[in-house]
Protein backbone atom coordinates (compact mmCIF):
# COMPACT_ATOMS: atom_id res chain seq x y z
CA UNK A 1 0.00 0.00 0.00
CA UNK A 2 1.62 3.36 -1.56
CA UNK A 3 1.81 6.21 1.22
CA UNK A 4 -0.44 8.93 0.72
CA UNK A 5 1.33 12.62 -0.85
CA UNK A 6 1.99 14.98 1.18
CA UNK A 7 2.81 18.42 -0.74
CA UNK A 8 5.73 20.14 0.14
CA UNK A 9 4.65 23.95 0.93
CA UNK A 10 6.20 25.73 -1.67
CA UNK A 11 5.04 23.16 -4.32
CA UNK A 12 2.47 23.76 -7.10
CA UNK A 13 1.61 20.53 -8.66
CA UNK A 14 -0.32 19.52 -11.69
CA UNK A 15 -1.41 15.46 -11.68
CA UNK A 16 -1.76 14.01 -14.54
CA UNK A 17 -3.52 10.98 -15.14
CA UNK A 18 -1.47 8.88 -18.00
CA UNK A 19 -2.38 5.38 -18.06
CA UNK A 20 -4.94 5.10 -21.02
CA UNK A 21 -2.72 7.44 -23.06
CA UNK A 22 -0.33 5.32 -25.57
CA UNK A 23 2.86 7.11 -26.81
CA UNK A 24 6.78 6.74 -27.28
CA UNK A 25 8.08 7.09 -22.99
CA UNK A 26 6.36 8.39 -19.86
CA UNK A 27 7.72 12.12 -20.70
CA UNK A 28 6.14 11.75 -23.76
CA UNK A 29 2.85 10.39 -22.25
CA UNK A 30 3.11 13.17 -19.71
CA UNK A 31 3.87 15.93 -21.14
CA UNK A 32 1.22 16.21 -24.40
CA UNK A 33 -2.57 17.27 -24.82
CA UNK A 34 -3.80 18.48 -22.07
CA UNK A 35 -7.02 20.47 -21.36
CA UNK A 36 -6.06 22.83 -18.97
CA UNK A 37 -5.38 26.43 -18.21
CA UNK A 38 -2.35 27.68 -19.62
CA UNK A 39 -1.84 30.60 -17.03
CA UNK A 40 -2.29 28.31 -14.46
CA UNK A 41 -0.38 25.38 -15.41
CA UNK A 42 2.71 27.81 -15.96
CA UNK A 43 2.22 28.18 -12.40
CA UNK A 44 2.80 24.78 -11.40
CA UNK A 45 6.34 23.70 -10.18
CA UNK A 46 6.06 19.74 -10.34
CA UNK A 47 3.89 17.48 -13.39
CA UNK A 48 3.22 14.18 -11.57
CA UNK A 49 2.44 11.25 -14.08
CA UNK A 50 -0.15 9.01 -12.41
CA UNK A 51 -0.97 5.70 -13.29
CA UNK A 52 -3.79 3.93 -10.81
CA UNK A 53 -3.63 6.25 -8.32
CA UNK A 54 0.24 6.35 -7.97
CA UNK A 55 2.97 8.72 -9.12
CA UNK A 56 4.96 7.14 -11.58
CA UNK A 57 7.34 9.97 -12.46
CA UNK A 58 8.00 13.60 -12.00
CA UNK A 59 8.95 16.59 -13.95
CA UNK A 60 9.81 19.86 -13.15
CA UNK A 61 8.47 22.02 -16.34
CA UNK A 62 10.20 24.89 -18.70
CA UNK A 63 7.69 26.41 -20.76
CA UNK A 64 4.22 25.60 -21.33
CA UNK A 65 2.40 26.14 -25.17
CA UNK A 66 -0.38 25.63 -27.03
CA UNK A 67 0.18 22.56 -29.18
CA UNK A 68 1.03 23.26 -32.49
CA UNK A 69 -0.93 19.59 -33.40
CA UNK A 70 -3.99 20.09 -34.98
CA UNK A 71 -5.63 16.69 -34.02
CA UNK A 72 -5.33 18.63 -30.80
CA UNK A 73 -5.98 22.11 -30.89
CA UNK A 74 -6.47 24.01 -27.97
CA UNK A 75 -4.64 21.81 -25.64
CA UNK A 76 -1.35 22.31 -23.73
CA UNK A 77 1.77 20.83 -23.44
CA UNK A 78 4.84 21.44 -21.68
CA UNK A 79 8.75 20.90 -21.46
CA UNK A 80 10.64 19.88 -19.40
CA UNK A 81 13.51 17.36 -16.95
CA UNK A 82 12.71 14.47 -14.99
CA UNK A 83 13.50 14.64 -11.46
CA UNK A 84 14.35 11.05 -10.32
CA UNK A 85 14.99 11.96 -6.81
CA UNK A 86 11.50 13.11 -6.13
CA UNK A 87 9.83 12.22 -2.84
CA UNK A 88 6.98 12.45 -4.60
CA UNK A 89 7.38 9.08 -6.75
CA UNK A 90 5.72 5.75 -5.87
CA UNK A 91 3.02 8.00 -3.33
CA UNK A 92 -0.82 7.88 -3.57
CA UNK A 93 -2.70 10.59 -4.65
CA UNK A 94 -6.45 9.12 -5.06
CA UNK A 95 -6.99 10.82 -2.50
CA UNK A 96 -6.67 14.19 -4.11
CA UNK A 97 -9.52 12.99 -7.03
CA UNK A 98 -12.76 12.88 -6.21
CA UNK A 99 -15.02 9.26 -6.57
CA UNK A 100 -16.31 8.77 -9.96
CA UNK A 101 -14.43 11.96 -11.70
CA UNK A 102 -13.61 11.09 -14.68
CA UNK A 103 -10.94 14.27 -15.20
CA UNK A 104 -7.09 13.16 -15.74
CA UNK A 105 -6.40 16.56 -14.26
CA UNK A 106 -5.99 18.04 -10.96
CA UNK A 107 -4.35 20.87 -9.18
CA UNK A 108 -2.50 20.84 -5.28
CA UNK A 109 -1.46 24.00 -3.64
CA UNK A 110 -2.53 25.94 -6.74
Amino acid sequence: MAIELKPNPGDRILCLKVGKIARENLYEMTRKYWKVGLNRAKKATHVLAVVNGIVESVFIPKTWMYTDNPDHEGRCEFTGTEDVSSDYIGKDVRGFYKQGSSNPVRYINM
